[in-house]
């Protein structure tokens, strides 16, 4: 048995070499910015505790209807690997969560193939069913149509651990533009959570439409989730186009070599409504990282958050842009939103010169506010003629505080712009 003197000599000795390895040099943070990593996929699949299924003969067109094999709680469909012509879900809203996955590599692949979701809710939809297989579902090689289509609203959706590649159309399109708002479950999709996707040579990644017009909205989400994307080598202008969301989460995705031949004036995300866009490395691109399009849904002023994102090396535009529309805030419907960016690391931004290029370019926010602070940015070859960090473009001022800018990239301590990860 261990004696109550050996404990205090054990936590002597403990906190000693705790202390000895904490770092107290004063060393400036941003010297150490390019000492960062990307977090790895943290989505972890609960264990099945129900009946498995075992579906598809690998090939041809798959159905899988609920109202056929009535799926429960906690229940597993798994799809034979194998290459499909499509694939069709529908009909699956069990009290719980049903899951399907791959049992091998399954791939739908060649002009007009596709997965297609109908009255859906409590699924997750995963490419992790075999060991040693990352993305368990492969869409490849359709150059004119879309992949995933989802018609009308759903709620509790995961898809995750999925590849596409050589995609002419849109990757995920939401069919639900015209579905109206009425405060019922079954008037707006929830809990959308689209995980660890790879994107290669596509169209935009998701595309869902919808508004605010006299007061009437539609095509809404709450509480979307978009994480560990790794979107790459497209001229799709944006990769993301949300018109009515309420609580989206944007969160450690990659977009690389983007928009090399397209010179539209658009954003990579394109998000309107409010929530969180943060962790996130846009590089080697055309366009505002994020268009930050904001309005609250309801009476009262929520928020868009836009944090610890590295955006470097743009032939075109400042790294974000808040803005919002009159004719959106709506009384007793909608209101204005607060913005607030902060801890972003941006360089290299606008090379072209064909527009200022800084931080954030702040346009009217209708009674929100802006606030810019613990910023960093280098070389800025055509900022605006007031600041560095922020362009103001309309009645709406920004609140600039604590951000510093630097000529160069190695002034700011980093070595090599290419080395740049996800911020910790």
């Amino acid at each position: 048995m261990i004696k109550n003197s050996q404990i205090l000599v054990l936590s002597i000795v403990l906190f000693i070499t705790f202390t000895a390895c904490k770092k107290g040099d004063g060393t400036d943070p941003l010297t150490s910015l390019p000492v960062i990593t990307k977090p790895v996929d943290t989505v972890v699949v609960p264990p099945i505790v129900g009946h498995v299924l075992v579906l598809g003969n690998g090939s041809g067109d798959l159905t899988i209807d609920g109202n056929t094999i009535n799926p429960k709680a906690n229940d597993l469909i798994k799809i034979r690997g194998g290459v499909y012509t499509s694939i069709n879900i529908k009909n699956i809203n069990a009290s719980g969560t049903v899951t399907i996955q791959n049992d091998g590599l399954v791939e739908i692949a060649g002009s007009n193939d596709h997965i297609l979701l109908n009255n859906v809710s409590n699924l997750t939809i995963s490419g992790t069913g075999t060991p040693g297989i990352s993305r368990g579902f492969v869409s490849r090689d359709n150059a004119q149509h879309r992949s995933i289509i989802i018609n009308g609203t759903a709620q509790n959706l995961t898809i995750q651990n999925v590849a596409f590649k050589n995609i002419g159309d849109y990757v995920i399109y939401f069919n639900s533009a015209q579905v109206v708002y009425n405060g019922s479950k079954s008037s707006f999709s929830d809990q959308i959570h689209l995980l660890n996707i790879d994107c290669d040579n596509t169209g935009t990644f998701l595309q869902m439409l919808g508004g605010v017009d006299n007061g009437v909205i539609t095509g809404l989400i709450k509480n979307l989730e978009i994480a560990y994307l790794n979107f790459q080598n497209s001229d799709c202008g944006a990769a993301v186009i949300v018109d009515n969301a309420d609580g989206y989460n944007i969160h450690h995705n990659t977009v690389t070599n983007i928009n090399s031949n397209n010179n539209n004036h658009n954003g990579i995300f394109t998000l309107k409504g409010t929530g969180s866009f943060h962790h996130n490395l846009i590089h080697n691109h055309q366009g505002n990282a994020l268009r930050a399009w904001v309005r609250s849904l309801g009476t009262t002023p929520k928020q868009v958050l836009i944090y610890n994102n590295t955006v470097v090396n743009s032939r075109k535009y400042s790294a974000f842009e808040t803005q919002s529309f009159q004719t959106e805030i709506i009384s007793g419907v909608t209101t204005y939103a607060n913005c607030k960016v902060y801890n972003n690391i941006c360089g290299d931004l606008n090379l072209s010169k064909d527009w200022v290029g800084v931080v954030v370019d702040v346009y009217n926010l209708f009674g929100g506010t802006c606030d810019v602070y613990n910023n960093t940015g280098f070389n800025f070859p055509a900022p605006s003629m007031t600041s560095n960090i922020v362009n103001q473009q309309s009645v709406t001022i920004p609140a600039a505080s604590n951000n510093v800018y630097y000529s160069t990239a190695a002034s700011a301590g980093i070595p090599n712009t290419a080395n740049l990860t996800i911020q910790p």
